[in-house]
């Protein structure tokens, strides 16, 4: 069952990946619609930026939330102190290690961290930061990039699909979705 403190949840999950925001509230405001529906709970891997993006995600999704910090999530003091004023969201600062839907995840902001964690120690690895959106196997666990919502990649100076990731707890498997003009799709990113 989830909870609405967003504590451990054990029943089967559809958990929504999200990275890289970047304050990008018009790709947000398509997202969430789509994210109330299609997923249970929701982890945040960094870089809202601004207090009005966890104000935007409390507000338009329900359901509990996990909220790990980026390396542009500059006023941690407004961003923490709006997430308080909501029940379902819960900030874990740099990294979130939980029980959700019987399945052992791992959640932070950077590749390089997500690159030494033992794959025998979580089912999913979430990761965001380099807005590359791609999913690897490593012995059981998954370890994910959802991508950026943002569509932009600011190394490569060039848009990238708005995308975020799903994970299904109960099949352990993973799902992209972009947007893409007016609708949203499922997608397989390159690499």
């Amino acid at each position: 069952m989830t909870n609405p403190a967003g504590h451990e949840h054990d029943a089967p999950l559809r958990i929504g990946l999200l990275a890289d925001v970047h304050d990008h509230v018009r790709a947000l405001g398509r997202a969430l619609p789509w994210l109330r529906e299609h997923t249970d709970v929701l982890v945040v891997l960094g870089d809202l930026v601004s207090p009005f993006v966890m104000k935007l995600l409390g507000s338009g999704y329900p359901h509990p939330i996990h909220v790990t910090y980026g390396n542009n999530d500059g006023d941690l003091h407004r961003l923490t102190a709006t997430a308080a004023g909501f029940d379902h969201v819960v900030v874990h600062a740099e990294l979130y290690r939980g029980s959700l839907g019987g399945r052992t995840v791992i959640a932070q902001h950077y590749p390089d961290i997500a690159d030494v964690v033992d794959p025998s120690s979580a089912d999913l690895v979430a990761f965001g930061h380099d807005h590359r959106a791609r999913s690897a196997r490593r012995d059981q666990a998954w370890f994910v990039n959802p991508g950026t919502l943002m569509g932009y990649d600011p190394v490569a100076a060039a848009d990238v699909p708005a995308s975020w990731a799903v994970y299904d707890a109960a099949a352990h498997a993973v799902r992209f979705w972009r947007l893409a003009g007016d609708q949203i799709e499922v997608w397989e990113p390159e690499g």
